[in-house]
């Protein structure tokens, strides 16, 4: 009997032992996984200040800094090399959720963080100390909004007449908004948030894949300034929300020339754009030309715009591609090999001719009477005189959004490249006919006779780019403003066009005596030697450029030889945890 007991006193002692131990056991493994919880709060702390940072001009040093300051701030202190019983590495990259992995530490722009800590944790019962360690990735994405070549947020008396008349040409119906109107439009931005919602989208790329009528479109505008608390811009918009005859659908997401559209999106993450801003006006131009471009991004119809402008007989416009409103980031990313920006505006594709009235002389013949038998008759410009322009097109690229702690430190640099203009001067609205600048002739007898005429051939002015960056800040208190920039000097300062003209002028010219003697080449050699005399006569016919095509054609979002850019909004993004 005695036997028995000891014998269940042993298993007793075994059972409390073993209690003993799993609760020992229990205390160490509570504390490892307390000090774990409390490791991958300091690593989701700390990268999210690096985060903060990360797109600012110090970069990854920067945002390593923030991480470490950010973890001392929340108690963890990072021991030196000799004992690191603490550590902590922060991995600058870029976080894509359409790549594969997501978190990568290549491609521009960096945009998150990868912050690793690591501690040692020691076991009070279970043995020697452990190391643990927590990883927590953030990204904060930094989205700048902007147009290429509109520049309408200044708009004057002249610029609101080309306006009614180019937006009557788009919508083909009669348009009469005042100077305060239009400089109310062009003042007024929506959220494409607000936008989303409007046209019945459920997501950023919902709205990105939606295809409206240009009606439907303004409808959505107008609900979405309304929901804003903008009921005054909401009136004047939905007056001009009417539907256009034969007009294409507009898709919301760009596809390129081929598939124009109003918005591209350079974003991983197309919900990070919900919050960015585009102006009211740019969006309503820009769409208004993609419901004019033919299916599959051809040519649309021929606009015929009379404004009843000084010197114009008439403007033709035809939209050959639209432009693109452009909201993203900065940097590039591999596309086929080739580095592509990420973010890109355009100018629209554009073919237009202007018919001029007589600039230089009288079209009404003057008359010298010699007698009654003899009168001498010199007639000048008895043919149209017609510019007409074709022009490639022009871009503006982000190349980065440095987020400071202040806005006026803050900033947007966004490379310009203006359009590749060729100006044709010629007799009709192809660049084919001779411009019949003068004729003399005389009646003797009853009988008229050309003795000299004075023609010009096609006259060929090419305007080439040249790339100049604008860096926008938040200086003024708004990131909303506007810079041009000048690649080639035109209108009534054009010396480009002036030098190009006065070197083609002498072989274009041709002179006929008598019906048959070409004094072409004489009175060219004669001309080659002072043409430069002839730059202050030649100007009245380039300062049309600067009274009638450049603002017509910067309505329409392409200007020559310079290039504007709308900035409408620069974001600074929340950071937010990703892993």
């Amino acid at each position: 009997m005695l036997n028995r007991q000891r014998g269940a006193v042993a298993v007793v002692a075994a059972i409390w032992v073993g209690v003993a131990i799993a609760a020992l056991g229990a205390i160490d493994v509570g504390n490892t996984f307390y000090a774990r919880r409390a490791l991958q709060r300091t690593a989701d702390l700390a990268a999210t200040a690096a985060a903060e940072t990360i797109g600012s001009s110090g970069g990854c040093a920067a945002a390593g800094a923030s991480a470490l300051a950010n973890a001392q701030a929340n108690g963890f202190t990072v021991d030196g090399p000799a004992n690191p019983t603490k550590t902590l590495t922060t991995n600058c990259g870029r976080w894509d959720s359409t790549a594969t992995p997501y978190f990568g530490t290549t491609g521009n722009p960096l945009n998150a963080a990868q912050v690793l800590v690591t501690q040692q944790v020691p076991y009070f019962f279970l043995g020697p100390k452990r190391t643990i360690s927590a990883t927590a990735t953030a990204r904060a994405t930094n989205i700048d909004a902007f147009s290429l070549g509109t520049g309408i947020a200044t708009i004057n008396t002249q610029q609101s007449a080309l306006l009614n008349a180019i937006l009557g040409g788009l919508l083909g119906t009669k348009v009469s908004l005042s100077v305060g109107d239009t400089q109310s439009l062009a003042a007024a931005q929506i959220s494409l948030q607000n936008l989303m919602v409007a046209l019945n989208a459920s997501t950023m790329q919902g709205l990105l894949a939606t295809t409206v009528t240009y009606q439907d479109f303004v409808a959505a505008m107008v609900k979405a300034l309304t929901v804003g608390g903008d009921t005054i811009d909401a009136t004047l918009l939905g007056a001009l929300g009417v539907a256009i005859p034969g007009g294409q659908n507009i898709a919301i997401g760009d596809g390129g020339t081929s598939a124009p559209g109003l918005l591209a999106l350079g974003l991983a993450n197309a919900s990070s754009a919900a919050t960015a801003t585009v102006n009211v006006l740019d969006a309503l131009m820009v769409a208004a030309q993609i419901a004019q471009t033919g299916p599959n991004g051809t040519p649309g119809p021929v606009i015929n715009v009379s404004a009843g402008l000084a010197g114009v007989a008439g403007v033709s416009l035809q939209v050959i591609h639209p432009p693109v409103l452009a909201v993203g980031e900065g940097g590039t990313y591999k596309l086929n090999g080739v580095a592509t920006p990420r973010t890109q505006a355009r100018t629209a594709v554009v073919n237009a001719n202007v018919t001029l009235l007589p600039v230089l002389f009288s079209k009404t013949p003057l008359t010298l009477g010699l007698g009654s038998l003899l009168s001498v008759s010199i007639s000048a410009l008895s043919t149209p005189l017609v510019l007409s322009l074709t022009a490639a097109q022009g871009t503006a690229t982000l190349m980065s959004v440095d987020c400071e702690n202040t806005k006026a430190k803050t900033n947007a640099v966004i490379n310009v490249t203006p359009s590749i203009a060729t100006v044709c001067l010629s007799g009709n609205s192809t660049c084919t006919g001779q411009i019949n600048v003068a004729s003399i002739s005389t009646v003797i007898l009853g009988i008229s006779t050309v003795i000299a005429s004075v023609a010009l051939n096609p006259i060929n002015l090419t305007i080439g780019p040249g790339t100049t960056p604008l860096t926008f800040t938040g200086a003024s208190g708004s990131f909303d403003s506007i810079q041009s920039a000048n690649s080639n000097a035109v209108g009534t300062d054009g010396s480009v066009l002036t030098t190009q003209l006065l070197a083609q002028l002498p072989n274009a010219l041709q002179v006929v005596l008598l019906g048959s003697t070409d004094l072409s080449s004489l009175l060219s050699a004669i001309l080659s030697g002072v043409a430069g005399l002839l730059g202050p006569v030649l100007q009245p016919v380039f300062g049309l450029l600067d009274t009638v095509l450049v603002p017509t054609l910067s309505l329409l979002g392409i200007q020559i030889g310079t290039a504007t850019v709308h900035n409408m909004s620069l974001m600074c993004g929340v950071p937010q945890l990703v892993n």
